[in-house]
C-alpha cells in the first residue's frame, strides 16, 4: 500500500497478531529507511535485531527495472535495495509485486542470492502477488516462494484491470484443484473487497485460501500514512464510488505499471477525465496543485470495493480484531 503502509501501521498490525508490511520502492530508499526505523522503535527492536517474520517489507518491482531505470542503473539498484531490506533492515519477510517484464523467477532467485550473503537463523519468507490464475498456478511450482497473494479486480490501489483479471471468488474457484491443502506452503492469500468480517469469512469458507490481505480497511487506521481528509472520504464513500482506471496515473505521471494493471480508487474529478486530458500538461499541473492543496476532489484516494464496509477511523489493532471476528483462531493476514 504505497503511501499508506508505513512503519507505524505495519508495527501495529504485527502487534494485533497479523502480518504487517512496510511499502517500499515507490519513494527514495531513504524514505523506506525512515519507515523501517519507525517500525523498529514501535516494537522496541535494536538496530541489529532481525525484524520478526510478521513485520516485513514490500517492493514495487517495476520501479527497479527498465524502462523506469536506465539499463546501467537497473544493473545495480535491485541488489542495492534488496541488500538494504535483507541485510540492513534485516527483514524476515519480503513481498514482491508488479515486475514489469514478468520475470518472477529472476527476482526470486535474486532475492535468495542476496539473502544467502548474510548468515541468519531463519529463512526469509518470500511473498509474491499475482493477478491471474495462470500465473498463480505457475507460482505454486516456483522454488523459493512461501506465499502467493491472489489479487482480484475488487482490490484498491493498483491491480488487475477488468479485462485482464477477475473477481477474487472466481480466481479462487479456478485455483481450487491446484491447492489440495491450504495449510501447506506455498500458502495462497486472497486480496480484493475484504473490508468486513463477513466478507473475510466468506472468502475463507471454500478452503482454498490460507489467509487474507485487507487493504482498504486499514487505510483508515490511525497509524496509516494517509492524510486525515482522505481517511474521512473513505469512511463516507460507498462501494459504487470505487472505480478502476488510468486517469490518476496519467495525471501523476506514474505510467510504468505492467500490462493489464490499472488503479482503483474513489471516483472524483480526475478519474472522470479521459486519460489523455488528465495526462496533458495542463492536467498534470492541475493535479500537482491539488496535491499541494490536499484537494480530495482531484487527488487519488485508492480504495477497493470493500470501502462501503469502512465505517470509522480507528487504531489498527481494533480494525484487525473486528475483521477477524467471524474467523476461528488467530488473525490471518
Amino acid at each position: 500500500m504505497a503511501g499508506v503502509a508505513g512503519g507505524e501501521l505495519a508495527a501495529a498490525v504485527h502487534k494485533a497478531g497479523g502480518i504487517g508490511f512496510i511499502g517500499g520502492g515507490h519513494t527514495p530508499l531513504n524514505s523506506l529507511k525512515a519507515e523501517v526505523d519507525k517500525a523498529r522503535s514501535s516494537i522496541g527492536l535494536a538496530a541489529d535485531d532481525d525484524l520478526p517474520a510478521s513485520l516485513g517489507v514490500g517492493l514495487i518491482l517495476w520501479r527497479l527495472e527498465p524502462p523506469f531505470l536506465s539499463p546501467e542503473a537497473a544493473a545495480t539498484e535491485p541488489d542495492r535495495w534488496l541488500r538494504y531490506v535483507l541485510h540492513t533492515a534485516r527483514a524476515s519477510s519480503l513481498w514482491l509485486a508488479f515486475p514489469n517484464g514478468g520475470d518472477w523467477e529472476g527476482w526470486i532467485a535474486r532475492a535468495r542470492r542476496i539473502e544467502a550473503e548474510r548468515e541468519r537463523s531463519d529463512k526469509v519468507r518470500l511473498v509474491v502477488m499475482v493477478q491471474r490464475v495462470e500465473t498463480a498456478k505457475e507460482a505454486l511450482e516456483w522454488d523459493g516462494v512461501d506465499a502467493i497473494v491472489l489479487q482480484g479486480t475488487e482490490s484498491g490501489g493498483h491491480g488487475p484491470a477488468h479485462e485482464f483479471g477477475a473477481p477474487l471468488a472466481s480466481l479462487t474457484s479456478h485455483l481450487a484443484s491446484h491447492v489440495p491443502n491450504p495449510a501447506s506452503p506455498p500458502f495462497v492469500l486472497g486480496a480484493g473487497g475484504l473490508s468486513s468480517a463477513s466478507s473475510i469469512a466468506a472468502a475463507l469458507a471454500p478452503g482454498v485460501l490460507a489467509g487474507v490481505v485487507p487493504g482498504t480497511a486499514l487505510c483508515v487506521a490511525d497509524e496509516a500514512l494517509l492524510p486525515r481528509a482522505q481517511k474521512e472520504l473513505l469512511v463516507h464513500s460507498s462501494t459504487s464510488e470505487s472505480v478502476r482506471g488510468m486517469s490518476w496515473d496519467e495525471a501523476r505521471g506514474t505510467l510504468g505499471w505492467p500490462e493489464g494493471v490499472d488503479g482503483r480508487g474513489i471516483r472524483n474529478k480526475t478519474s472522470e477525465e479521459p486519460p489523455k486530458v488528465a495526462g496533458s500538461e495542463e492536467g498534470r499541473e492541475r493535479y500537482s496543485r491539488a496535491v499541494k492543496e490536499g484537494d480530495v476532489e482531484r487527488v487519488v484516494t485508492w480504495a477497493g470495493t470493500g470501502v462501503g464496509d469502512v465505517k470509522r477511523i480507528a487504531p489498527a489493532e481494533e480494525i484487525v480484531r473486528e475483521l477477524m471476528a467471524e474467523v476461528v483462531g488467530s488473525p490471518q493476514l
